[in-house]
């Protein structure tokens, strides 16, 4: 049983039994490999996506099960979303903890890949990854993008740019940049030429997050 706060009594949160129905799926994952899903209070770590210690204590799953795959990915984390009713759960709160989730989950596949390939394959891989995001982040800006066509609604085009910028110092440069910053982005809408597709750039950022959560301590 989730322990998430309410929102108020007339206020819209997160469906309830959606919201249960997922962790409860989370916990069933990590508990067939002897360990347990962080719960709504677990701490967050450093905010970068990395946490410290190791085994247990870094992904919840007991380190003699660390090379043993869970039935749960960071990307079904990722794209977890959970209709609006009233009373629900705080989305904030709901939010923060898919956050933490993702973040366990991640570091156990990162643990994953390095036995199976050694800890040098799984960089090697790792940076194939990376290259495939900041391909598209040393593109100028304007360009990064497709833009949304008609009257479809796009993100503004300067404030995805912004991120973007942040995001090639972190990558090419090493200059600091949480994770959850990426994660909560929220950009002002743009309609047709004047904003970039939505879809791509939410897959670009889905791609940073990922790297940026499994890249090692």
């Amino acid at each position: 049983m989730s322990s998430f706060p309410r929102a108020g009594r007339v206020a819209r949160g997160y469906d309830v039994d959606e919201v249960d129905a997922f962790f409860a799926q989370a916990r069933l994952a990590y508990e067939r490999l002897g360990g347990s899903v962080p719960g709504p209070e677990a701490s967050t770590g450093s905010g970068n996506g990395s946490g410290t210690g190791s085994g247990a204590a870094a992904s919840g799953v007991p380190a003699a099960r660390a090379g043993t795959p869970l039935d749960l990915s960071a990307l079904d984390v990722r794209e977890a979303s959970f209709p609006l009713a009233r009373h629900g759960y705080d989305v904030a709160a709901v939010d923060a903890a898919l956050a933490r989730l993702e973040d366990a989950v991640a570091r156990h596949e990162r643990e994953v890949l390095v036995a199976r390939s050694g800890r040098e394959g799984f960089l090697e891989e790792l940076a194939g990854r990376a290259r495939v995001v900041t391909a598209r982040l040393r593109r100028e800006d304007g360009d990064r993008f497709a833009r949304a066509g008609g009257l479809h609604r796009g993100y503004h085009v300067g404030d995805v740019d912004a991120l973007c910028r942040r995001l090639r110092g972190y990558f090419d440069d090493g200059e600091a940049l949480a994770v959850d910053d990426v994660r909560t982005a929220v950009f002002r809408s743009r309609r047709g030429r004047r904003g970039y597709a939505e879809a791509p750039v939410d897959a670009l950022l889905a791609r940073a997050v990922e790297v940026m959560v499994t890249a090692p301590d």
